[in-house]
Formats: C-alpha cells, structure tokens, sequence
C-alpha cells in the first residue's frame, strides 16, 4: 500500500508543551483556517510521510527514535489526514471524493434555515493590518506600570462610589423600563465593541494574525467576535491566557474610567452615560464573560488554564462514558487516559454544563416565545428545546441498546435496560384510567339565613338543628317597631274621632280631605310596623338543618338588617362539582361515576357525573377551590375582586350515586372520576396541543 501525498500548503509547526511537559506540534492549514494539535509519535511519522510505505515509515521511527512506532499507527494518521481533509487531492477519482463529500455537506432548505437561524456568523471587516498599527501606538497599555496605574484607579472608583453607594443602587431603578432597556443596550453594544478589540489587540501583539471581526446571531440575538484562531500557534499559556482575559481587561479599563467619570460629574447626560457604562459592564459583560459553562471568555480562560484543548468535547465524551459504565458497565476503555483526579473534574465540568444549559436554552425557548408573534413563538421555541434538549437525549437513548447489542447482553446491561423500558412502558401505554380533580360536596337544596331587620335576638335556634318548614329560625326584638305600630294606631283612632266630628260640623268640612290624607298615612305606617314585626321573625321556608351559625349570635346580641346567621340545607340532597383541565374534557361523559374523597379524612362518597361545562370557566365562583385560599385550583385574584383561573379549567357536576345520602356543610376535597385509560404521553401531548391551540388562536 503507498500513502497518498499531504497537501503542500499543510504547515507544522512546534507546539505548547503536553500537561505531563511532552512536546506537542501544531499542525496549520491555512485552507481553512484551522490548527490541529499532534503528539510526537503523529509529528515523527509526518515528517517521514515521503517515504509513502507505512511500514518503511514506522520502521524509520523506530530506528531514529524510541517510539514503538507500528504500522497500524501510520494507518491511524492516515485516517485522520482524510478526515481532517488534510491530504492531497489529484485525479479523477479524488475529484469524484471531494464532490461527494461537498453533496454531502449540502444543505436541505429546512435544515440551513434551522442553523441559520440558531446560529451564523457574519464576517465584517478584516482589520488585521488596522490593530497592527493600533498596538504599536497603545504599546504603553502593555506595560505592568500601566496596569498597576489601572489597578490603583480601580481602588478609588470603588472608594468613591463607596461614599455615594446609595445614590449609585438607586440609579439601578430607572433601567426597569423600555427606555431603560434600550440604553442598556446601547451601552453594552459599546463595552462589547471595546471587548472584541483587546482580543484582537492583545493577539496582534504577540504575533498573531487577526483576519476577520464581525457580528454572531446567536438564537437571533447579536453578539460581536473576533477571530483568534490563530492564536493555537503561542506555546506559551500565559500568552494564550492574556489572549483569553484581554476582552475581559478591556471591559475592565471601561469600567474603572466610567466609574470615575461617575463619581466626578456633575448631574447630566454625561453623568448618566457613565453610570449605564459602569453598571452594565461591572454587572453584565463581566458575569456572562467569565461564565466557563457557555463558549464564552471563562470557557478558554479555564481550558488553557487546565491546558485541556476542547475542553467542552472531551468532557462530554468523559461524561457520556462515566454515565454509561455507571448504568451497564460496558467495560469500555475511557475516550482517553488521564489521571482519576482531572477526569474526575472533567466529568464534573460536563455534569454542570448539561444542567446549566438546561436552564439557559429552557429560558431562551420562552424568551423566543415572546419576543414574536404567537405562532412563530411556538415554533422558535419548540426548535430550541427541540435541538438543544431533546435531540441530545434522545440520541443517547438511542445509543444505548445498540451498544448493548454490540457489546454482549448481561444483567449488568439488561437491568438498566429493563428499567428504561419499564419507564418508556409507564409513559406510553394507557393505564392511567380515572381523572382526578379538585372539588367540594355541599348540599343540593340550600339557602343563606338572612335577617330582614335590624334587632336584638330574642330566640335563636341550635347549631344542626332539624327544622320543619315554616319553622321560626330566629327572633329579633326591636323596640322601635311595637312603638311605631302603637303610635300609628293611636294616630289612625283620633282621626277617625275627628272625622266622625267633623261631619256634623260644616264649618270644619273643608278640613275633611286634609284628615282623610294623614289617616292614609297613619294606616301606611301602621301595616309598615306590622310587616317590620313579621319580619322580625326568621322562619324555614322548607324543612331541613341550620348550620353554619355564627359563634356570636347569642341572645341579647343586636345584628343589623342583612346579616346572614346560617345556612338551611335539606340533608337529603346532595350536589358537587369539579374543575377539570382542558387536556381532560374529552375524557368525563355525563352517567359516569365519581367518587369524591374529602380532604379532612371522611369516609368518600359515591357521585354520578350530571354535566360537563362546554365552555371554560371565566370566573371562579367557588373561592374554596382557589390556591389563594388553599383550594387546589391555581387562581389569581383581580383588581375587581374576583378570582381569576390561570388555565383553562371546565366545570364538572355530579349528584349523588343511588339516593345517597347528603351532607350537612360544605367539604373541599379530591373527585375522582372513572375515565377511558389514556398515557401520560398522551395527556402531555393533548396538553401541548391545547396549549399551542390556544396560543396560535385557533
């Protein structure tokens, strides 16, 4: 077998030492702008690649080094020279090679629009020759004097801030607006322009080339970048660290010289310019910055520290590895060999990532969501949880039995299997066959016991007292009224004496009409007086059981007109509802049965379903039910004092099973009602559907 030739543009150059101190090369290609990292049995067996025969090759290694070449290891570099393209392409059927892979990288319309969407990279300018002639002239920033000068106004910005601290937390307050939010923007749009450019001026200072700056949709969100990919070439990690932290020094230099500014200025515009510079860049740019979980600054700052190139992949591949030996114990040889302490930290590393992430592409989901309109959002969000959370998962599931059918079933392998399987079974089949809801029981046939009258009570009936119809429930004694129809009797007796009088006087005739008029008045008062004694006495307008009577209402005790001193319910009836979610409502059929189970431990009752609302509630008129009262309905209150669901729930009615009997108070409790079987997978689909439905105003 002879090797194919290497590109001749291919450039190798020397590298930053290993982690254990062995040499490492750095392998340049410049088609594409990219560096790769080689060892030294890869860079001896490249520099003998001429010879063109693996054998000769690791033979040659052998003799000249003390390396274990093999040819098996040539053959390994040769598969990673294709695949990383590195090899040189002549004749008809590499030509047909590199068509095939172009067709392959192509695109269809659905998926460049998706990644495009999630993420493009849009190059501006190149401004490698523009820093160039920028760090010569800023060559005195460069200096440690420089620095220890920043470090020591950094000291008295805080001293002077420190001195109007409450003056400075206050200013916080304005940016909780529109108005706000847009010069937050514009402020950290010029701290992010000052950041990209110390990276770009740090690695033009130490050598490096800087072919591109430029704008970075990220989810749609703009972000700045600059290209520093050229710095793979520094050997050295304090040069590669300064390349990582001179963003975050930049935003720093801002932050210390508007922190000044602030604390100097007088009120004004000015005055307002520095504070939004200081603000944003001390509290946002240099947390998101220095976050090592996202690919932002914190993450190469803390992958050169380590000196772990591709921090994030090599982590997740550990992570993945530890994750499947812990379920299955594959017994696979981990992605590489390093120490248990760095792999333990690597694994870590990845654990937080994935949980931080979950978070962060959760939140951006709903950010979407809203930021658009409402079935755009809708779909923008479920592409973001789509890509970024459900596709990662799925394809380890799916990993799994694979693995475990290439590698040889155990019960190690099969119990965890087993127990997916169990899980995906639970989720997927219809077992679940009842819908349970909140609810309350009370009597069917009710009324408020309501006093007609201001007066004292004279007779009060027993807290669960039966009652026959027309019953006298309570009885007011008010002073006012007897007194009223005594002197409205004694009114109506004179004015008849005076007009039996007067009909045998003809000179008090002409009085007649007047007398006529107050004896209708008087009578009107006295059949007022009359109705006011009558109404002084409560009665039962059907038979039943007065409860709920207030502790207070004892006799003696004046109660005002309109105050309610029980409720009359007939035992014999019974009435509940239910509020079920929108994912359910095709599920309860009116004849169904229902059991309702009190929440204060009492013996459950057996319903029937009656009826089940068409529309949604629009109001919850039964407050036991309300979260805010501790009910199991989540329910806000309005400004009008009414209670407000927070999704849509239907009204389900049921009366009692078989003549049951009823209940003597009202009772707060759980319906559960007998239902066709169904998934939880499919009640969370019906639940996303109704949901997206709704949203999309369909």
């Amino acid at each position: 077998m002879r090797l194919p030739p290497l590109r001749e543009d291919i450039r190798l150059m020397p590298g930053p030492p290993a982690r254990d101190g062995a040499p490492t090369w750095t392998l340049y290609d410049p088609a594409l702008h990219r560096f790769l990292r080689v060892g030294r049995l890869e860079f001896e067996i490249l520099l003998r690649w001429g010879m063109g025969v693996p054998a000769a090759i690791a033979e040659a290694v052998r003799a000249a080094t003390t390396l274990p070449a093999r040819e098996a290891d040539v053959l390994d570099v040769l598969r990673f020279a294709q695949r990383g393209r590195l090899i040189e392409a002549s004749g008809p059927a590499a030509a047909r090679t590199l068509i095939a892979e172009a067709e392959a990288r192509r695109l269809s319309p659905a998926m460049w629009l998706l990644k495009n969407y999630l993420f493009i990279r849009v190059r501006l300018i190149d401004p490698d020759r523009a820093l160039g002639v920028l760090a010569r002239a800023l060559g005195f920033m460069f200096t440690r004097g420089f620095v220890l000068g920043m470090a020591a106004l950094a000291v008295l910005g805080f001293y002077l801030i420190g001195r109007q601290w409450e003056s400075y937390i206050a200013g916080f307050g304005s940016l909780f607006s529109f108005e706000g939010a847009a010069e937050v923007a514009v402020a950290l749009a010029f701290a992010k322009a000052f950041h990209e450019l110390g990276h770009g001026l740090m690695a033009k200072r130490l050598g490096c080339r800087v072919p591109g700056m430029g704008v970075a949709l990220l989810v749609m969100w703009p972000m700045l970048w600059t290209d520093t990919t050229d710095a793979w070439r520094l050997t050295g990690r304090h040069q590669r660290l300064l390349v990582d932290a001179a963003g975050v020094m930049a935003e720093l230099l801002l932050a210390v010289a508007a922190s000044l500014a602030w604390s100097i200025l007088p009120d004004g515009p000015s005055r307002s310019a520095a504070f939004l510079l200081s603000g944003s860049t001390w509290l946002i740019s240099l947390a998101v910055n220095l976050n090592p979980l996202m690919r932002f600054d914190g993450y190469f700052l803390l992958s050169d520290w380590l000196e772990e190139p591709n921090l994030q992949e090599r982590a997740f591949a550990l992570a993945r590895w530890r994750l499947r030996e812990a379920l299955f114990g594959f017994g696979d040889a981990p992605p590489e060999a390093l120490p248990p302490a760095r792999r333990r930290l690597l694994v870590a590393y990845a654990a937080a990532c994935w949980v931080y992430r979950l978070g962060l592409f959760l939140g951006i989901a709903v950010l979407v969501y809203h930021l658009t309109f409402k079935l755009l959002g809708l779909f923008l969000m479920a592409v973001e949880v789509g890509w970024f959370i459900v596709r990662p998962i799925l394809n380890e599931l799916a990993m799994w039995p694979r693995r475990a059918r290439a590698g040889g079933m155990s019960w190690r392998v099969a119990l965890p299997l087993a127990g997916l399987a169990l899980i995906t079974a639970a989720l997927v089949v219809p077992w679940r066959g009842a819908v349970v809801a909140p609810g309350l029981i009370r009597a069917g046939r009710q009324i408020a016991v309501i006093t007609a009258e201001p007066g004292r009570l004279d007779r009060i009936s027993a807290e669960g007292s039966d009652v026959a119809a027309g019953q006298p429930l309570f009885t007011l004694d008010n002073p006012d009224t007897p007194q009223a129809a005594a002197m409205a009797r004694a009114e109506i007796a004179g004015l008849k004496a005076r007009l039996a009088g007067q009909s045998f006087d003809a000179a008090a005739a002409q009085d007649v009409p007047v007398a006529w008029r107050q004896l209708e008045q008087a009578l009107a008062r006295l059949r007022d007086a009359e109705a006011r004694e009558q109404r002084q006495v409560v009665r039962a307008p059907f038979a039943g059981r007065l409860v709920d009577v207030p502790r207070d209402a004892v006799p003696g005790s004046w109660v005002p007109r309109r105050e309610q001193l029980g409720i009359l319910i007939d035992p014999s009836s019974l009435l509940a509802e239910a509020m079920i979610g929108e994912a359910d409502i095709g599920r309860v059929q009116p004849g169904v049965t229902a059991h309702f189970q009190p929440e204060n431990g009492e013996s459950p009752v057996a319903l029937v379903v009656r009826d089940v609302s068409p529309g949604a509630v629009a109001w919850l008129d039964a407050p036991e039910l309300a979260s805010v009262h501790g009910g199991g309905v989540a329910a806000r209150r309005e400004a009008n004092g009414r209670l407000k669901p927070d999704a849509a729930i239907y009204r389900v009615t049921l009366a009692a099973a078989d003549g049951g009997a009823g209940v003597s108070s009202i009772q707060r409790g759980t319906v559960r009602i007998d239902a066709a079987p169904v998934s939880i997978a499919g009640q969370i689909w019906r639940r996303a559907a109704s949901v997206v439905m709704r949203e999309a105003g369909l």
